[in-house]
């Protein structure tokens, strides 16, 4: 395969050889502008979704939300904390650094 590839060989249309010879010069102009729109119109879209409200259908009514705590998990878990000399103490550091890993 012959990698040398020399431009004047490659033959343009007569309507791209007037285009690149009236607006070459005006490329680069045309370029930033397209980017620009294209900014803008990024822009214009994240400022509508930012500022979008959710419908009725997307809306989820909360009834209640206090939890619920099963009695019965609480009193085991304490009675496992007192006959466990090492849960007990897991829990104790729980309680004095609930930050920490």
């Amino acid at each position: 395969m012959n990698s040398n590839i020399d431009l004047k060989s490659i033959k343009l249309g007569p309507f791209i050889n007037n285009f690149t010879k009236r607006f070459g010069k005006h490329m680069v102009f045309a370029a930033l502008l397209i980017v620009l729109l294209c900014y803008i119109f990024v822009v214009f879209k994240i400022n509508r979704f930012a500022n979008a409200e959710p419908d009725a259908s997307q809306q989820v009514t909360i009834t209640n939300s206090i939890p619920k705590i099963d009695k019965g998990a609480v009193d085991q878990i304490q009675s496992l904390e007192q006959n466990n000399t090492s849960v007990h103490t897991l829990f104790e550091q729980a309680r004095n650094n609930p930050f920490q890993e």
